[in-house]
């Protein structure tokens, strides 16, 4: 379990960066590989990359505690000849396995997004197995071809731990695995799936919509980052933890809230604003809200001094451009014994740090 703050001490806060046109941190995985012909063969390599701890997407948890989770992934294939001839009619194959805890395994239920992979791509199969073939044409001698990329939606299978893309490729030249000399390669690249309760990490591709969440069955706090990507693609995270960022002059309470958003200039916007949810327990924290006009939201901006941010959002969801940041704030009665939630809705563009008090 999460150790908590004693008293009221602040730490919910989110450090929602959008470097403008800087780079966020990344778990990125690379290898090479190259295939083995005799002396006389053809010889390339291809190289693999992805992003490690993605989080599988789905819907977790039940009722006021659940969440939907919307991570994407990409798999980069970037293929060199490094022999003396042209290699023709190029092809590869990739096909996508979920690993689960022991030996079990099935064909993933990852979704693959065309919108966002390259145009010599497309779906062979969606099941048994999940398939995706891609046209390369001919790649003259030590030549390599432009990087390939292929996004998917992470897998919604129920205590998925990795997920295998395995890609065969092929030249016309000596595609027999049983000849002298093959020009033909597997690969597989194992893609692991968030081991983390309280972080989330997606790539967020351009034109799509990100939702990240922290586990909401774990504690007495879990935390969604909604966000639309109308600029380059970017690895987005979400975390909890300890840490304080209060003002000292509202009491604060919670869990520290990090989102990390390395975005372009102008990806959020007015129109285009991110939503951070913190949805908690506040009798967990020894907390008693009683009108939910008292809380506020205390911005630590990456300069200047602290804002207390206490304008009401217009709607919620925020559906027409308005001042930002802003807040709504809503109490939750879950029905049973089950105790009452405090959920702060955040909408806003800005860098920085939030936390909530009252």
């Amino acid at each position: 379990m999460k150790s908590h703050a004693r008293g009221l001490v602040l730490l919910i806060s989110v450090l929602a960066v959008v470097l403008l046109g800087g780079a966020g941190s990344s778990t990125a995985s690379v290898q090479n590989q190259c295939n083995q012909p005799m002396p006389t063969g053809r010889n390339f390599c291809v190289q693999v990359e992805d992003l490690d701890g993605v989080s599988p997407s789905g819907v977790f948890g039940t009722g006021a505690r659940s969440e939907n989770v919307t991570a994407y992934q990409f798999y980069k294939f970037t293929v060199q000849n490094v022999a003396g001839s042209t290699l023709t009619n190029g092809t590869m194959s990739v096909v996508l396995t979920d690993n689960f805890p022991g030996p079990t395994t099935a064909s993933s239920t990852a979704l693959f997004i065309p919108s966002d992979s390259s145009p010599l791509c497309s779906v062979v199969s969606t099941t048994n197995p999940n398939r995706v073939d891609c046209v390369l044409g001919n790649l003259a001698a030590n030549a390599t071809m432009p990087t390939i990329t292929l996004a998917f939606r992470t897998s919604t299978s129920a205590n998925v731990s990795s997920t295998d893309a395995t890609a065969t490729i092929a030249f016309k030249e000596g595609t027999n695995p049983n000849g002298a000399n093959p020009s033909s390669l597997t690969v597989t690249e194992n893609t692991s799936l968030e081991p983390d309760h309280e972080a989330s990490v997606a790539w967020s591709p351009t034109g799509q919509t990100t939702d990240l969440g922290t586990d909401p069955t774990f504690d007495s706090q879990f935390s969604t980052l909604v966000f639309t990507n109308g600029k380059s693609a970017f690895t987005s995270s979400l975390a909890e933890g300890t840490g304080s960022l209060c003002d000292g002059i509202h009491k604060c309470f919670g869990e520290q809230v990090t989102a990390h958003l390395p975005a372009d200039a102008g990806t959020f916007s007015s129109s285009n604003p991110f939503h951070l949810t913190i949805t908690l327990v506040p009798a967990n924290f020894n907390v008693s809200i009683g009108n939910t006009s008292s809380v506020v939201v205390v911005h630590q901006p990456d300069s200047g001094p602290l804002e207390t941010i206490s304008l009401p959002c217009v709607g919620n969801p925020m559906t027409t451009p308005q001042t930002l940041p802003c807040i709504v704030v809503t109490k939750v009665n879950p029905p049973g014994n089950q105790p009452k939630l405090l959920v702060v809705d955040v909408y806003g563009v800005n860098n920085g740090g939030y936390h909530t008090g009252f």
